[in-house]
């Protein structure tokens, strides 16, 4: 399971920037594609030289041919220095030549040269084979001896050719001579010139042979080089793969830069790990309808959206976390503005309302407040005027909110000293009193990094719940939260992953089964028959919402909902809510 998650965690970054991988590698084969179609035809030309004589020995020892594959790697690389591309270019009148590429085969240099021009490929190859044998170590050498070897046969030529005559003219004498004594002279001179000729083919076919096998270092053109008549294949499909490839791996690196150099919290269970404190759910991002705020208060709508259901999963792990005793004061709080706190306290109360309980919703954020915006509703009375003492009852302050059991306790005018008002005894006494009216509260307070009256509230409270946005909040941020929500022994619940992204929407699901609890039916619509209560043995069995909402183990009827006994009197102005703004 483990490893299964941290593949998940190492292919997140490619899911997430999986548009900028398809980008990336269509551009950079549209590119490659682009690029070959405009790149020139290129055309190569080969030619062989033969390194040594051992082809022409008919019983080589491997000694030799040792030798002879040595000096043609030597000449491979020789073909690369620059007297030979100096050399090449000075005898073609050239001042530059085309790529050229140079190996050993064995007894055989191979030489080849790419070129646009099929003409000048043919000819710089050519001329690499001429300079190599020119300006090899042999070469000047080995053209003297030759032409020293030239010689010398055809003067052997010559004084073969001179001395058959000369037989030829003593055979004619001896066949006109009668005398016993001149025969046998002209015999003998016969002799001494046939001796002369034979000696001379030996030397003949010596110095023929010595010409023909040169010397063990000498290199001769095998084959010549021969003009292109078709150019190379330009690789397609090879050049659009490695393209592809590369795009790919850039994009990757990209996407894998990005999230490491963006310090946002992303992945939950690194989260659990960096604070402590476990994972209560995930949020999926709920974007505003009409740009109206009221729009984001989802239980209030359609309970069967996915984050409602992600808010039902929260509900039920809230419950488990808190085993041993009621969570009936709860305080939502967030790192810093603009992470969703408010958004999610409004849902969560709406949530609890939804399984039964008289919930109160208490909007304590003095400096941003935006709870009467989310509910449609005034913020001309509220908490401020209970904690001045200001109005005849607290419960004249609530608000109903249009969802079921939830009531509303707005801020009210905003006072110039909110954190000494909410660290007064009147807030505690406010707070005990809700507590007589509701079976839960719910604190909607300021980010606990930007000012102290989250920190005061913490300490009243039986519970934190602290939102942190998927993206935007900072770890710095939320580990500076929680540090300073420990410094004041606040009991932190656990956090939600708000605003997750859609595809990572299967997240609240884990972490509801991590606790217990993988999935919550929505509650079924009024008028809808109601389903049988699950029984083993003739008992009732307690599903995790029986278990939240208290079925099936209390006594007493619940409290009734406050009824709101109508508009508080307003310090020293007789202005009724009616006259006043919606917003503060």
């Amino acid at each position: 399971m483990m490893d299964s998650l941290d593949i998940r965690s190492l292919l997140r970054p490619l899911l997430k920037w999986w548009w900028l991988l398809v980008v990336s590698a269509m551009l950079a084969g549209v590119s490659s594609f682009v690029y070959l179609i405009q790149k020139p035809s290129i055309y190569e030309s080969h030619t062989s030289l033969m390194v040594g004589s051992v082809i022409q020995n008919p019983n080589p020892t491997g000694q030799d041919l040792f030798l002879t594959q040595q000096l043609a790697s030597t000449y491979a690389d020789f073909v690369k220095r620059d007297a030979i591309r100096q050399a090449t270019m000075d005898a073609l009148g050239m001042t530059w030549l085309p790529y050229y590429a140079a190996h050993a085969n064995g007894q055989l240099l191979e030489i080849s040269v790419t070129d646009t021009d099929p003409a000048r490929a043919q000819s710089v190859a050519q001329e690499l084979a001429n300079q190599v044998i020119l300006q090899g170590p042999a070469g000047r050498t080995q053209s003297e001896r030759l032409a020293f070897v030239d010689q010398r046969l055809h003067k052997l030529e010559e004084d073969i050719s001179t001395t058959e005559e000369e037989i030829d003219r003593k055979k004619a004498e001896l066949a006109n001579e009668l005398s016993a004594s001149k025969i046998r002279r002209i015999e003998t001179d016969i002799q001494t010139l046939l001796d002369k000729v034979n000696s001379l083919q030996a030397t003949y076919s010596e110095l023929l042979s010595t010409s023909q096998r040169g010397a063990a270092n000498a290199v001769y053109i095998f084959e010549p080089a021969g003009l292109p008549s078709q150019p190379l294949s330009k690789g397609y499909p090879q050049y659009l793969l490695v393209a592809v490839v590369f795009g790919l791996a850039l994009a990757a690196a990209g996407a894998y830069l990005i999230e490491y150099l963006d310090d946002s919290v992303k992945d939950a269970r690194a989260v659990e790990r960096m604070l402590q404190v476990p994972a209560l759910g995930a949020v999926p991002a709920l974007p505003d309808r009409d740009g109206k705020p009221s729009s984001r208060i989802i239980m209030a709508q359609n309970t069967l959206q996915p984050a409602a259901e992600a808010y039902r999963v929260l509900r039920t792990n809230l419950q488990f976390t808190a085993v041993d005793r009621d969570l009936r004061l709860l305080q939502v709080t967030s790192p810093s503005p603009g992470e969703g706190k408010s958004m999610t306290a409004a849902n969560l109360a709406a949530t609890l309302a939804h399984g039964g309980k008289h919930v109160i919703l208490v909007d304590a954020d003095f400096r941003r407040p935006i709870q009467h915006k989310l509910f449609s509703l005034r913020n001309t009375y509220g908490l401020t005027l209970a904690l001045l003492g200001h109005a005849d009852s607290l419960e004249s302050l609530l608000q109903e909110t249009g969802v079921a059991n939830l009531h509303l306790l707005t801020t009210g005018p905003l006072p110039p000293n909110p954190s000494e008002l909410l660290g007064s005894k009147r807030m505690q006494n406010v707070v005990m009193e809700l507590l007589t009216m509701a079976d839960v509260v719910v604190i909607d307070s300021p980010p606990v990094t930007v000012v102290s009256d989250t920190a005061i509230i913490a300490s009243m409270v039986d519970g934190v719940l602290l939102v942190l946005r998927a993206g935007h909040t900072r770890n710095d941020y939320a580990k500076r939260a929680m540090a300073a929500l420990q410094h004041v022994n606040a009991r932190v619940l656990g956090f939600v992953l708000n605003d997750v992204s859609s595809k990572a929407t299967g997240y609240h699901y884990d972490y509801g089964y991590n606790y217990g609890y993988s999935y919550v039916m929505a509650e079924e619509p009024s008028g809808a028959p109601k389903r049988a209560s699950s029984r083993r043995n003739g008992a009732v069995r307690r599903t995790p919402v029986d278990v939240l909402m208290g079925r099936g183990r209390r006594t007493e009827p619940p409290a009734k909902p406050p009824a709101l006994s109508g508009t508080p009197a307003m310090a020293s102005s007789g202005m009724s809510p009616s006259n006043q703004d919606h917003t503060p």
